[in-house]
């Protein structure tokens, strides 16, 4: 039962923003809301365009309807409560690792997710000392792949990754403090999407179906939508998916450590010895022999045909193991001592959201007690 006085504290101190974001988390439309609570598209319309403050009673069958707190509608210290977190603008952030079939609405779904790691990690540093975000803004030109691949050996560089496969991707990530989650996404398509914040990046892929390779590559890939693409650049043109492949192909696999391993022709037994070696996909592996002149085009297009004709597009031989595993959000809540009731507290998310998060983003394999 909602609160009479949050909910009248709620609608004095109103934040459209949020409420089109619960909205959105659900995956409602005006219209699917409206009829919920019983008024007009156009009055959720109004709301959420800030033309008209929602009473008190309304708040409340808004937070009914949504199954948040009433208090989640108020502006508050939590960065998607405030101006900067306008849905309009966030959703001409977002880097997405594929767009094909995918709806306004599942991408605006998928992107509040962000915003609820983002409050997290807010509240969590007014507790501990995240690492501070270190990723060097370095535009390249719209299909510059040269440049991707420049970028891509600039920034192993700068974060001290030595030669060879890098050990964790997710971890470097975080390291250089790009806030890292799993959560399911609305689109079987997107393997992975990230936003730009002010303050710190947020990185997020998928839970459902994780493997170890595909994930490493998205990450990377997101990696480089963050150095290369300015926000707004997003909504993944080819060129700049092209580019950020290429910066993920460049940044697990530098051209000078792997060209002499590749071979010119799919010899799969050498190749499934490197995928284990550099915890890339099959896949990625003829790719890169492919961009560096390794493998011809026409060598290239057969393999590929026998990747897809054996299956291996969905399921590849040669098990890398368990995926990697976002740590920052786990460790700032353990270091806090936060539970999710705090953090639902303190960011006014449900505390539901806020536990399918952390859930999704611990390691998947069961610990040992010796």
């Amino acid at each position: 039962m909602t609160d009479d006085g949050t909910a009248a504290d709620a609608a004095r101190l109103f934040s459209p923003q949020r409420l089109r974001l619960a909205r959105e988390a659900r995956g409602l439309t005006q219209t699917g809301l409206s009829r919920l609570i019983g008024t007009s598209a156009a009055a959720v319309s109004q709301f959420e365009k800030a033309d008209a403050r929602p009473s008190a009673s309304t708040v409340a069958l808004l937070a009914q309807a949504l199954s948040f707190p009433a208090g989640f509608f108020a502006v508050g210290s939590s960065p998607s409560s405030r101006a900067d977190g306008d849905p309009d603008t966030l959703d001409g952030h977002g880097h997405f690792r594929s767009l094909r079939s995918v709806t306004a609405a599942q991408r605006r779904q998928a992107l509040s997710v962000t915003q609820l790691v983002r409050d997290m990690a807010d509240a969590l540093s007014r507790h501990v000392r995240l690492p501070d975000p270190a990723v060097p803004l370095l535009a390249a030109g719209a299909g510059d792949l040269a440049a991707a691949e420049e970028r891509a050996a600039t920034v192993r560089r700068a974060w001290g990754v030595p030669p060879g496969p890098v050990t964790d991707v997710i971890q470097v990530a975080e390291r250089h403090g790009i806030v890292t989650a799993r959560q399911r996404i609305p689109a079987p398509t997107i393997s992975g999407y990230s936003v730009p914040f002010p303050e710190r990046p947020v990185v997020i892929v998928g839970r459902d179906g994780a493997k170890r390779d595909r994930d490493r590559f998205s990450v990377s890939h997101e990696i480089g939508h963050l150095v290369m693409h300015e926000a707004g650049s997003s909504l993944a043109s080819k060129e700049t998916e092209a580019q950020a492949n290429r910066f993920a192909s460049a940044f697990l696999l530098p051209a000078d450590e792997i060209r002499d391993q590749l071979p010119p022709v799919p010899d799969w037994v050498q190749l499934l010895t490197l995928k284990q070696r550099w915890h890339v996909s099959l896949s990625a592996l003829l790719r890169r022999a492919s961009d560096l002149g390794v493998m011809s085009d026409q060598v290239y297009g057969q393999a590929m045909r026998t990747v897809g004709a054996r299956g291996w597009r969905i399921s590849e031989p040669g098990d890398l193991g368990a995926p990697e595993s976002p740590r920052v959000l786990a460790l700032a809540i353990e270091t806090a001592g936060a539970g999710t009731a705090s953090l639902a507290a303190e960011t006014g998310w449900p505390a539901t959201l806020i536990e399918e998060v952390v859930a999704a983003s611990a390691d998947s394999r069961p610990a040992l007690e010796i």
